[in-house]
């Protein structure tokens, strides 16, 4: 359940049209996790909003547009992001699990160690998106080589056997990349 607090003030910057509200706050409490749960946020304006860390899952974000804005490490289980503009976002460890990200505008974001296992993809643009590292190996659905082909660093990303196929890659390929991943680890 989303905290009171969270929505009062993510409601607060809707109706004034002013971000900076919200990413004042942030800046102030940092530590903090915004608990956004199941809030309906649809066709919104939440570009450049500073949303790293929250928990948005079952949210209605169709439509919104979240260009430039910080996702890292939101949790976006389940959450509808149907047309949504993701354009420039940091989506870095973002978990997309289940969510439905069709016809969503992905272009240019970073999608670095990002979860999207189970999620829809069906039309998405992921044009120049950086792959790096994230995870598209489980039960995602309608996605095809040509959108991961627009992508950065597509070939540093985990797929299912369909997918690595598709792309021309080994069937060891995310065996290959996990190893190689283990041993770049910092202080091991």
């Amino acid at each position: 359940m989303a905290q009171d607090e969270h929505l009062k003030l993510m409601n607060e910057c809707l109706e004034k049209q002013d971000i900076n509200i919200w990413n004042r706050w942030r800046e102030e409490h940092p530590e903090v996790k915004p608990d956004l749960s199941g809030i309906d946020l649809k066709r919104t304006n939440l570009s450049h909003a500073a949303l790293q860390g929250a928990i948005l899952r079952g949210a209605n974000l169709r439509g919104t547009d979240l260009s430039s804005a910080n996702l890292r490490g939101a949790d976006l289980n389940g959450t509808n992001l149907r047309r949504t503009n993701l354009c420039a976002a940091n989506l870095t460890e973002a978990d997309f699990r289940e969510a439905n990200l069709s016809e969503a505008n992905l272009s240019k974001a970073n999608l670095k160690d990002a979860n999207l296992c189970g999620s829809l993809i069906l039309g998405a643009l992921l044009l120049e998106a950086d792959l790096t590292e994230t995870n598209l190996e489980e039960n995602v659905k309608e996605v095809v080589p040509s959108q991961v082909r627009a992508a950065k660093n597509w070939d540093a990303a985990f797929y299912d056997r369909r997918l690595l196929e598709g792309l021309g890659l080994p069937h060891d390929h995310n065996d290959r990349l996990r190893k190689r991943k283990s041993e770049n680890k910092p202080g091991e």
